[in-house]
C-alpha cells in the first residue's frame, strides 16, 4: 500500500526540522533520507516481486559494520570541526548506521532488526541528552517495535 508511506514521509520531515533546530545535524539529514526511502518503499510496493526475508551470516555484515564505523568516525569529525553539533559522534552513529539499517530493511534482510535495536537504544540516549524527551519516548517505542520485529520475523512469538 503506497499510501502508507505518506505518514512516514510527513513524520520524517517534521523530525528533520526538529533535529535541525536542536543542532542534531546528521540526524536531520537522516530524516531527509527517510523521506526518500518512503518514496522508494512506496514504489517497491507497486511491483511486489519478492517479499521473503533473507538471513545473512555474520561475515556478510562485517563489511557493512566496518564501513559504518569508518563513516561514523569520518562524519563525526566533520560535524565536530565544522558545526556546533553538541554530540557529533553519537549523532553520526545513529545516522550512518541508520542508513545501513534502512537499506537492509528495504531489501528484507532479517538482521536489520538487530541494527535497529542498537540504533534506537543509542537514539534514546541522544534525544534524552538533548532534552527532547518526547523524542526519547518515541525511540523507546521504536526500540520495542524493533525487538518485536526481530522475534516476529523468526516466528518466536
Amino acid at each position: 500500500m503506497p499510501e502508507a508511506y505518506i505518514p512516514a514521509a510527513i513524520g520524517a520531515g517534521s523530525f528533520a526540522v526538529l533535529c535541525w533546530k536542536r543542532k542534531i545535524y546528521a540526524e536531520s539529514f537522516l530524516q531527509v533520507f527517510y523521506i526518500a526511502m518512503a518514496g522508494y518503499g512506496a514504489w517497491l510496493t507497486l511491483d511486489v516481486i519478492n517479499t521473503e526475508t533473507t538471513v545473512w551470516v555474520p561475515n556478510q555484515h562485517l563489511l557493512y559494520i566496518i564501513a559504518s564505523i569508518i563513516g561514523t568516525l569520518s562524519l563525526g569529525l566533520v560535524l565536530k570541526k565544522y558545526t556546533s553539533s553538541s554530540m557529533p559522534f553519537v549523532d553520526s552513529f545513529t545516522t550512518v548506521f541508520g542508513l545501513v539499517a534502512t537499506w537492509l530493511m528495504i531489501h528484507l534482510v532479517h538482521e536489520n532488526w538487530i541494527y535497529w535495536i542498537v540504533i534506537n537504544a543509542v537514539s534514546i540516549y541522544l534525544y534524552y541528552r538533548r532534552k527532547l524527551y518526547l523524542g526519547a519516548l518515541l525511540f523507546i517505542v521504536y526500540l520495542l517495535l524493533a525487538i518485536d520485529g526481530y522475534f516476529e520475523a523468526i516466528n518466536i512469538f
